[in-house]
């Protein structure tokens, strides 16, 4: 489900005083302990088979993936917009819609986080190499698929507070016409990558 810029500002803003060492620290099992948990951030927890899924006060749902165990927690992300073609030849339509919405979001964000450190496309010359817990493609997969098509990270001078990634991702081929592909723009915090003020 889709969720608007309004949306998103009004989520960020809901975020903006969480205490992310907890959060980084892991939640508890199932039960009392993680509904506990979940209550200091005012979140409700909505499913928890292998992914933790939080509902916020603001309404979105926050996931927690994980691979295997529960704690620490390396990645939070929040789906913003979503776009399906449903033939190949309808991926370009997707682009189009991608590229529209994109700026969209990105000032939402900026309404609440200030100017990124970094924002940018899929060619930019000076595209980050490394970002953290976030999985940059290697320049040639990125430029093929054209992914992630936009990218911005926010780094808070607070090293309590996370990186901040919205990345618009394309499925692989989406600039192709063989198959139907889709686009999604996620929101994602992470730890702060350690020994760094920046990434």
């Amino acid at each position: 489900m889709s969720r608007t810029p309004q949306q998103l500002i009004e989520e960020l803003r809901g975020l903006a005083d969480v205490d992310w060492a907890t959060v980084w620290n892991g939640p508890p099992y199932p039960g009392q302990g993680l509904d506990m948990w979940c209550a200091q951030f005012n979140w409700v927890p909505t499913a928890f088979e292998r992914v933790l899924s939080v509902r916020t006060d603001a309404g979105g749902e926050l996931a927690f993936p994980s691979s295997g165990n529960w704690a620490p927690v390396h990645a939070v992300t929040q789906e913003q917009w979503g776009a399906w073609a449903e033939a190949g030849a309808d991926n370009p339509l997707v682009l189009e819609r991608a590229a529209h919405v994109w700026p969209q979001y990105l000032t939402a964000a900026c309404a609440v986080l200030g100017e990124p450190a970094w924002e940018g496309s899929w060619d930019s010359e000076d595209f980050p190499e490394s970002l953290g817990g976030y999985r940059i493609p290697e320049p040639d997969e990125r430029v093929a698929d054209r992914s992630p098509y936009r990218l911005a990270y926010w780094m808070s001078a607070s090293p309590e507070h996370p990186l901040t990634v919205l990345a618009l991702t394309l499925g692989s081929g989406a600039t192709q016409t063989a198959k139907p592909r889709g686009g999604l723009l996620n929101l994602k915090f992470y730890p702060r990558p350690l020994g760094s003020g920046r990434p």
